[in-house]
């Protein structure tokens, strides 16, 4: 696929839709009902976004009231999991489904980008490209479990999100300086086929540069402030509660295609649903547990998702019924592919 198809007015329209594509599946569902699914409101968006932040300042002024005792602990946990899951709102206003006004959307993605340590530019033209090659190999940048699976990476480095931001900040880095060439290694020590850099425009390389230059300067800022009072305090604040924050955020991401199948063009066998509370998958997760769902249609916002669900529930494999059940089947698996590149978990597709 060209640069030009990888066009973000693709997730915009519905007329791109294609309800009988033969390539990808895609569910069958009535088109009107599929349009008012696709319709964007800004309220329940003002809503999720107020409850988010209100959220996010409300346990950052706990954290700060909480330190130099024990309960600066609990607290930064806290605020570290609420921040970290700053990941689903970037994806969500990367689709620019949340808002029914465009600008809204785009400017949320931006603070989203930073709170979730992903380079805007880079990482929007990514992830088009990871609905557009879902686990295909060596084309989709976004698969989280390459096999042979790597355990000390998936269970450790990476339920710490040590390995990813590592890797975002050696790539903004780069990018401030003009340097676009490929890793040699990739996070899971693998020689990588296709850069980020490859998917971006080239009228969108000098914004990438500069994005990642104000990414660079706010950290050194950071790092300043907390040399300035003596105190790690400032550095608790930003970007680390992406690392101490994010187990959580690991627990509910790592489930969405995890020992899943590669190379299918069927998203129900790459791509997994999973029941969540209100809590766990409202709040913190956006909806993005309605993963098939998601894949299926990007173009339709997320507070959408549950009702969609209901519309296709027959023709999905069975949802694992929370995260315990979710990992019951991904844990094995896991193991498994550690050892034997082949396997696979196989989901039991409706006739």
């Amino acid at each position: 696929m060209t640069k030009d198809m990888l066009n973000q007015k693709e997730l915009d329209s519905i007329e791109k839709i294609d309800l009988a594509n033969t390539t990808w599946w895609q569910p069958k569902i009535d088109r009107s009902d599929l349009k008012k699914l696709m319709k964007r409101k800004d309220l329940p968006a003002w809503i999720h976004a107020i409850i988010y932040f209100g959220s996010l300042f409300g346990s950052g002024y706990l954290a700060f009231l909480s330190w130099g005792t024990w309960y600066a602990v609990p607290a930064f946990f806290l605020y570290g999991t609420i921040y970290a899951n700053s990941n689903s709102r970037w994806h969500e206003y990367g689709h620019r489904t949340v808002f029914k006004t465009r600008w809204l959307n785009d400017f949320f993605y931006e603070i989203g980008s930073f709170l979730a340590f992903f380079e805007p530019v880079s990482w929007r033209w990514s992830h088009t490209n990871h609905h557009s090659k879902t686990r295909h190999i060596g084309l989709d940048l976004e698969i989280a479990d390459p096999r042979p699976v790597n355990l000390w990476h998936v269970f450790f480095t990476e339920f710490f999100g040590y390995n990813r931001v590592k890797a975002e900040l050696v790539k903004i880095i780069k990018y401030s300086f003009r340097n676009f060439k490929k890793v040699s290694k990739d996070t899971f020590g693998k020689e990588p086929s296709l850069s980020v850099a490859d998917l971006v425009p080239q009228n969108q390389i000098n914004r990438m540069v500069w994005t990642s230059r104000i990414f660079l300067l706010i950290i050194f800022i950071t790092i300043g402030l907390s040399f300035y009072l003596g105190s790690f305090m400032p550095l608790l604040f930003v970007v680390t509660p992406q690392i101490y924050g994010g187990p959580i955020l690991w627990i509910l991401a790592f489930s969405q295609h995890a020992g899943l199948k590669f190379d299918s063009l069927d998203h129900r066998e790459t791509t997994r649903t999973v029941y969540l509370g209100p809590i766990f998958g409202y709040f913190l997760y956006s909806n993005m547990q309605y993963h098939i769902e998601h894949h299926a249609f990007p173009q339709i916002p997320f507070y959408n998702l549950p009702k969609l669900h209901k519309l296709i529930k027959n023709q999905l494999p069975k949802s694992n019924n929370g995260l315990i059940d979710a990992y019951k089947e991904i844990i094995p698996a896991m193991i498994k592919q550690s050892k034997d590149s082949s396997y696979n978990i196989e989901k039991i597709l409706p006739t």
